[in-house]
């Protein structure tokens, strides 16, 4: 007669499929900014190409888009602090050096340039003598008021700089989607469940 076979208990498979993804913090952070961002591009488009200058449509869109970029600088610097503390899921083992020097220089870039994106916008209305206000609400003085530097017009400046960047994130953001589905229809490596929930 065969010894009854003991089955693993739950929290054995539970940590396993906790291995293969990053924690819930991160997960929800990554979504909730995630959206958050494709807000700012289309908010960013919006008041600066579809509606009127100076209407009160764009107003209140401006106002909104600094306060959603408040938003997401707090969230990022609590995503950095999660990161620091919890290590990521390993990538698959498959993946060619190229693909996986690719990917940390690409997470690298999705923390780095939000942050410069949104602190650049920060100058931007500081510069401009604005002020930032998150959902009205005045923020600390990071920068101050100055028409000119070196006889550039530094809100000019930084508004075309803060709109570049706004774009590099956008193209980087849409390289890491590409990555993904190449990885997980092409390579048959599904690294979107590290992601998902």
């Amino acid at each position: 007669m065969e010894p009854a076979r003991v089955s693993k208990p739950a929290v054995f498979s539970q940590m396993g499929l906790q291995m293969e993804r990053y924690v819930l913090s991160a997960r929800v952070l990554h979504w909730v900014m995630a959206a958050g961002f494709i807000f700012m591009w289309a908010c960013g488009y919006a008041m600066t190409s579809l509606v009127s200058d100076d209407s009160p449509l764009q107003e209140f869109l401006f106002g909104l888009h600094i306060s959603i970029g408040v938003t997401l600088l707090l969230l990022l610097v609590i995503r950095i602090a999660v990161r620091t503390s919890n290590s990521p899921p390993p990538l698959p083992k498959a993946m060619a050096r190229w693909e996986v020097i690719g990917s940390h220089l690409g997470h690298l870039g999705l923390y780095l340039l939000p942050a410069a994106v949104i602190l650049i916008g920060w100058a931007e209305t500081d510069f401009g003598g604005h002020g930032v206000k998150w959902f009205g609400l005045s923020m600390p003085k990071i920068f101050p008021t100055m028409k000119s530097l070196w006889g550039q017009d530094l809100e000019t400046a930084t508004s075309t700089l803060h709109e570049w960047l706004a774009y590099a994130m956008l193209a980087l953001a849409a390289v890491h989607v590409a990555a993904v589905i190449k990885h997980r229809w092409i390579d048959g490596h599904d690294v979107l469940k590290r992601m998902t929930f």
